[in-house]
């Protein structure tokens, strides 16, 4: 199912015009909930291609490490997770070097812990801020996420500032 996903978003990529321009890059993400004690990191490299200034299609590789606090046993556990993430960007406003844009895409990936390990599909909706540095440059942020679950069977919503990430992206 996976294979098909990504001959799915490579064959995307190369089927868009050609007065488009392709990037790469990636984002670092880090995640804390005080409350829960729980916290991590992620790490996202990414390729693709943006057309007409408003759209960008794209896939991210993804690898995050968390940890968090068993309350019942007394004891801290941590998690890796791995998978890829094919996503797509409408840049909706753009003020001088600063574009607002949406992104949506379909997290596919493996968690794995000490006690459960599982795959999950996560589809999301998240606001960002692309800062363009130089020409080739540019700064991309994101904060907050609108997202469901499949393992969880829930939707979560998080604009608190614990779900932040930030890449720097070279435009060819």
């Amino acid at each position: 199912m996976q294979k098909k996903w990504l001959i799915f978003v490579l064959l995307l990529l190369l089927a868009i015009p050609a007065q488009a321009q392709w990037f790469i890059g990636g984002k670092v993400g880090f995640d804390a909930n005080f409350k829960e004690k729980t916290g991590g990191f992620s790490l996202r490299p990414d390729v693709g291609y943006t057309f007409k200034n408003n759209i960008a299609v794209g896939v991210n590789g993804i690898f995050a490490y968390d940890t968090f606090s068993l309350p019942e046993v007394e004891k801290w556990e941590s998690s890796i997770r791995y998978g890829l993430i094919p996503y797509i960007q409408y840049y909706f406003i753009h003020i001088g070097k600063f574009s607002f844009y949406l992104d949506g895409g379909m997290e596919f990936s493996h968690f794995s812990s000490p006690s459960v390990s599982y795959w999950r599909f996560i589809p999301y909706i998240s606001p960002g801020l692309e800062i363009v540095l130089t020409d080739h440059w540019s700064l991309l942020g994101t904060l907050g996420r609108l997202e469901y679950d499949s393992y969880l069977r829930s939707l979560l919503f998080s604009v608190d500032g614990s779900n932040f990430s930030v890449g720097l992206y070279y435009n060819f």
